[in-house]
């Protein structure tokens, strides 16, 4: 009978194939799954593109021809091939990216016919695999066919049955192992209703995890976890009776000879802790899993042939303690997380012991791949328990475990290795200085350790905890570390030499001229003779960077090194012209670009014209996608360009040109030879970009900026032909980093031709055509984004992209460039735009710390590039709302009086309803956000409306969420200039006070690490800046309290998070101490306010003028003076002294 079934095609012909497929009976299609089996050839082409037409076209003929291939038995048909129809009839159902499912459009009995084989097959046929598979494809049909347990009775009601007789005690193992799978994948689809049958399910369960079997008892455990997995906790609560029998299973299969079957059940159970911890907690069997999970984490690593079995029960037990970090946290809890944080070091003892070994293998590329696998784990597992446990639990437990086994007496130096580790990988996540200072002093023991890869550790452990707690580290530690790093760099190990010049560069960058002056010779001395040796590329690279460090620190003490640096790092370029040299080669081009921004236009000049000479040849050539030199190529060029400023003008054009042939690039066809694509949006992979191409874009487009910088005015020339390639940018599908540096540099060009039409050198209509062109588009493009009841993360980024752009380019293009019905016809997308965008009740409140005016400052990571949080949240609407609120803003500034003539009554009456306290807290916050702009340009002119919002601000000072906190502060403070203030001005003291009287010391002494932190610390900041500007106006409202306002004030100085608030606030204490104010000049507060002149000098909270202001008030006090009122400061805060009074004598 099946012989008969045959099915018509379109091409009736098969290369490669005995017989032709124009009628399918058994032997043809045999022929066709043959073919496909067989190597990438032709035959294989055309059976596939056959079967695909005929799944397109006939799929009932198809189905039941695949369905007689699995009734045939093997001395008829081989197993391969019934096993490849069952993959076949799998894809059939499923679907496949290039084709749909064809189930929907099958016969009903063809239907039936398949599902009756499928089960016929799964428990006569005589190949297992045929038999599994076959399996698969029935829980594909019984997944798609039903949604819940009633519904798949109905539709397919023998399956069930059947399952259930065959996992029954007298079946035989194979058979009772596969039906438990087809059980444990229909799982979603089945597993509440199957468990609210009453007690058959679980009775199969405890009937299955006492079996003879092992592999029925895995299979057993599989199902067990997966309901635990996909049902909710109270619908998997029956489970909870097999729980001791499951742990009991684990424990059976932890032997050898069963190390696949309990690597698969442990998969099982990561999936289930990471879905559910809670079961296990309320299951009561998580003490007795746990002592199961870490014996087999303990282990030696040859217990199992496999090492992916201890590591799945290490990962399975890091779910559980994560998922339950509440309970594990408690006392009764600590035993288990001090067990794990154990074995976790005790992983990272299995190092390669041959020191030889490790130091040719890693002295070139600076890695430890040859370390095993273990090693990486236990070290990550450290930073994940670290940043989910509060330091406080977390540390006194690993201190513990660290000097536990350090007094072990079979404690060697991968002890002490791994201990240094540890230390290192939690020191990001801490917040208290106490232990960051205790990670630093443990680890400062090792770096004169007799074994060279502890010594390597424990430099390599100093970068990263300098570039996770920094300036900390550099200011309480830098004169421990700076004689122990240079005798590092003098290591006979070319990796631990290696290793501790990357630990100076991670110091160095925050360091002082005076704190390195000391140790410059002994340090550039070193790095010389190293990067002259030649003895490893990454050694040389690092020294490189290591040179460069210093340079930019010791400022013009380097000024006496220069004829001695600049030839080597010449011959360095020279020479280094290998295609493995070509990164050294780029390192150089930055050192030498950094070095001559140090020295100057008038000491580098000669040797950059040199320096450019190599360089150009590169620029027109262009650069392969790999080549390491290109970002070097344009970071150096900037930077030489904006030292030699307008003498650079002469390699402008070649520069731009190449530039412009960058940003010509446009996408391949076949993007299918770089490697990254992966990490790209679905629609840029599909238009065809490359990473390579977005960064090297990037890449020009920064360099465009700072050639416009550098030139100023002079750029004026080549502003045309910028313009013209960078507009079909604005058109472009582009990545989200390169659209924000397109619309940086239009940012840029526009202050450039306002700056050029303000010098007489550009006519002011270039400009206004410039921004008007530059409107035209990205305001147009906004206005079609597509409209739906919820945006996509993609749409809110654009969006947000794109209002950011446009602020910036109003902000830089300045007053006027809009004609009032500009302004108006602005402000109307603005207010469409916000009306349109929907805001569920759930939108979160932050738009992101980095996507809003008032964030903090931006961390960066070990190479000097800014990094978002980890845990910023991503792109939404509520991003968009704040970005289009920035561009109001920025309308605001750029035509103030047309503004507020025909733009703030409408806006304000928006403020006004988005203020009130029945809004949801997304409206709130973006009300603020608005008020306080608003207040903060406008001033007077906004007093009319204040009645709509300061009281609602004022009260708004105290809410539970911290942005409303930070924006309701920040609108007091600006309204507080105002006379009219004066009415309001005790009661915001009163306010700020209880604020500071709560989070004031917490605020002081912690350093805010995650997203939500970050955020309450700037509201304090903002708190803080209210209070200046409140004091500052309205003190006689205080009466015999105002001395206690200022000194509240002056000792929550300096701010810490909010930049800009930051350097608004200590402006105004320079300012306020230049004019003698009456309170702060006294002689018990100016030791106070010099102290905050020390944390703030030359710091990211200052600015280069602020920088002079502070030094210049300093030194006025009279150098005796200042002896006598810095007497009692720590020794960093003297140096800072002596470094501003140094400046002032220079400058003087």
């Amino acid at each position: 009978a099946q012989a008969s079934l045959k099915i018509k095609l379109v091409k009736p012909s098969l290369v490669g194939c005995p017989r032709t497929m124009a009628a399918m009976d058994l032997a043809v299609i045999c022929e066709a799954l043959q073919a496909t089996q067989q190597p990438e050839g032709e035959a294989r082409k055309k059976a596939e593109q056959l079967l695909d037409q005929a799944a397109s076209g006939s799929p009932n003929q198809l189905v039941a021809a695949l369905a007689g291939v699995l009734a045939s038995p093997a001395a008829q048909v081989a197993d391969a091939l019934r096993q490849e129809a069952a993959v076949i009839l799998r894809q059939l159902v499923v679907g496949l990216a290039s084709r749909d499912s064809v189930w929907a459009g099958l016969e009903a009995e063809t239907k039936k016919q398949l599902m009756a084989q499928l089960l016929k097959t799964a428990e006569t046929d005589t190949s297992n695999p045929v038999r599994r598979n076959a399996g698969h494809v029935a829980v594909a049909i019984g997944n798609r066919v039903a949604d819940t347990f009633e519904e798949l009775q109905k539709e397919w009601p023998e399956i069930l049955p059947f399952i259930s007789k065959h996992t029954a005690s007298g079946t035989d193992s194979a058979t009772r192992v596969l039906v438990l799978k087809m059980l444990k994948d229909l799982t979603p689809t089945v597993g509440e209703g199957l468990l609210a049958q009453g007690t058959h399910a679980v009775s199969m369960l405890a009937a299955t995890l006492s079996d003879q079997a092992a592999e029925v008892r895995a299979a057993g455990a599989q199902v067990a976890l997966t309901f635990i997995e996909d049902l909710a906790n109270e619908d998997a609560a029956p489970v909870a009776e097999v729980m001791p029998a499951l742990v009991t299973t684990l424990q059976g299969l932890a032997t050898p000879s069963t190390e696949e079957l309990l690597k698969e059940t442990l998969e099982a159970l990561i999936s289930a802790a990471e879905a559910e911890p809670e079961f296990f907690k309320e299951a009561n069997c998580l003490k007795e899993l746990s002592e199961t999970l870490l014996a087999v984490a303990s282990a030696a690593s040859a217990t199992f042939a496999d090492e992916d079995v201890r590591h799945s029960a290490m990962e399975a037990l890091m779910g559980l303690v994560l998922g339950l970090e509440e309970d594990v946290s408690k006392p009764e809890g600590r035993p288990l997380l001090e067990a794990l944080v154990g074995v976790n070091i005790a992983w990272m003892l299995e190092v390669e012991e041959d020191v030889d070994m490790w130091t040719m293998e890693g002295k070139d590329k600076d890695d430890d791949d040859c370390d095993g696998d273990a090693v990486g784990l236990g070290e990550e597992n450290m930073d994940r328990l670290a940043e989910v446990f509060d330091e406080d639990t977390l540390m006194p437990i690993i201190f513990k475990v660290v000097r536990q086994v350090m007094q072990l007496q079979d404690a060697t130096w991968k002890t002490a290795r791994a201990c240094v580790m540890a230390l290192a990988q939690v020191a990001e996540h801490l917040e208290e200085d106490a232990w960051v200072d205790q990670c630093v002093e443990f680890i400062v023991k090792h770096l004169d350790h007799a074994h060279p890869r502890v010594k390597y550790s424990a430099f390599w452990a100093i970068s990263q905890v300098c570039y996770d707690q920094s300036p900390h580290v550099q200011a309480s530690h830098h004169e421990t570390l700076l004689p122990a790093i240079v005798q590092g760099i003098d290591d006979s190990n070319v990796r631990v030499a290696t290793s501790a010049v990357n630990a100076f560069s991670a110091l160095g960058e925050e360091l002082d001229s005076e704190d390195i002056e000391p140790q410059m010779d002994d340090l550039l001395m070193r790095m010389f003779n190293r990067l002259h040796a030649g003895e490893a590329q990454a050694l040389q690279e690092q020294c490189l960077s290591g040179i460069a460090v210093i340079a930019e620190v010791s400022e013009e003490l380097f000024a006496p090194y220069y004829s001695h640096v600049m030839p080597m790092l010449k011959q360095v370029i020279v020479k280094s012209t290998s295609e493995e040299q070509r990164t050294l080669q780029g390192k150089a081009f930055e050192c030498v670009s950094l070095i001559g921004s140090v020295v100057g236009k008038a000491v580098f000049l000669q040797d950059a014209n040199e320096v450019m000479a190599t360089m150009m040849p590169l620029a027109k050539d262009g650069f392969a996608a790999d080549d390491p030199r290109r970002e070097a190529f344009h970071e150096a060029a900037g930077k030489i360009a904006t030292t030699l400023g307008k003498d650079f003008k002469p390699y402008a054009e070649a520069l731009l040109s190449s530039i412009f042939n960058v940003l010509k690039q446009r996408p391949a066809e076949n993007p299918d030879d770089d490697d990254d694509n992966e990490s790209l949006d679905e629609n840029l992979q599909l238009l065809g970009l490359k990473t390579s191409v977005l960064e090297e874009m990037e890449e020009a487009l920064e360099l465009t900026n700072s050639l416009v910088l550098a030139l100023e005015e002079d750029f004026c020339h080549f502003l045309p032909a910028t313009c013209q390639n960078l507009l079909p940018l604005l058109d472009m599908q582009l990545s989200e980093s390169l659209r924000e540096t397109v619309f940086k540099t239009w940012e840029v060009l526009a202050g450039c031709a306002r700056g050029a039409a303000g010098s007489g050198c550009l006519d002011a209509a270039v400009l206004r055509e410039l921004v008007a062109e530059f409107l035209k588009r990205t305001v147009g493009a906004m206005m079609s984004s597509p409209k739906s009841d919820e945006l996509t993360e993609s749409t809110c980024t654009t969006l947000r992209i794109q209002a950011a752009g446009c602020a910036g380019v109003l902000r830089k293009a300045g007053e006027g460039v809009l004609t009032k019905d500009g302004v108006k016809d602005i402000a109307v997308v603005i207010a469409q735009l916000l009306d349109g965008i929907p805001c569920p009740a759930d939108t979160p409140s932050e738009p992101g710390l980095l996507r809003r005016r008032g964030g903090p400052v931006v961390d960066d990571d070990s190479d000097g590039d800014e990094v978002e949080p980890e845990d910023e949240p991503p792109v939404s609407a509520q991003s968009v709302r704040f970005s289009l609120c920035e561009m109001l803003g920025a309308l605001m500034r750029a035509n103030p009086q047309d503004f507020v003539e025909v733009v703030l009554p409408t806006f304000m009456e928006l403020v006004k309803t988005l203020v009130k306290p029945d809004r949801p807290e997304h409206d709130r916050c973006l009300g603020f956000y608005l008020a306080d702009d608003m207040v903060a340009c406008l001033g007077e002119k906004s007093l009319p409306y204040w009645n709509g919002f300061m009281n609602e601000a004022l009260t708004a000072m105290l809410d539970k969420s911290a942005v409303i906190r930070q924006f309701a502060a920040s609108t007091i403070g600006n309204g507080a200039p105002q006379p009219i203030f004066a009415q309001v001005a005790p009661a915001a003291a009163t306010q700020i006070h209880k604020v500071l009287q709560k989070q004031g010391e917490k605020h002081r002494r912690r350093r805010a690490v995650k997203v939500d932190a970050k955020q309450s610390a700037l509201a304090v900041d903002a708190c803080i800046r209210a209070l200046g500007q409140i004091c500052e106006h309205h003190d006689s409202q205080f009466g015999a309290d105002a001395g206690a306002a200022w000194s509240m004030w002056l000792s929550n100085l300096p701010l810490k998070y909010n930049v800009d608030a930051g350097k608004a606030t200590h402006a105004q204490l320079v300012d306020l101490v230049v004019k003698n104010h009456p309170v702060l000049t006294t002689p018990d507060k100016l030791p106070a306010v010099l102290a905050v002149f020390t944390e703030i000098y030359k710091s990211k909270f200052s600015t280069s003028d602020l920088d002079n202001q502070i030094a210049k008030a300093a030194s006025s006090l009279g150098e005796e003076h200042l002896k006598t009122l810095c007497s009692g400061f720590k020794e960093k805060q003297q140096k800072k002294m002596e470094q501003m009074l140094k400046a002032v004598r220079a400058g003087a």
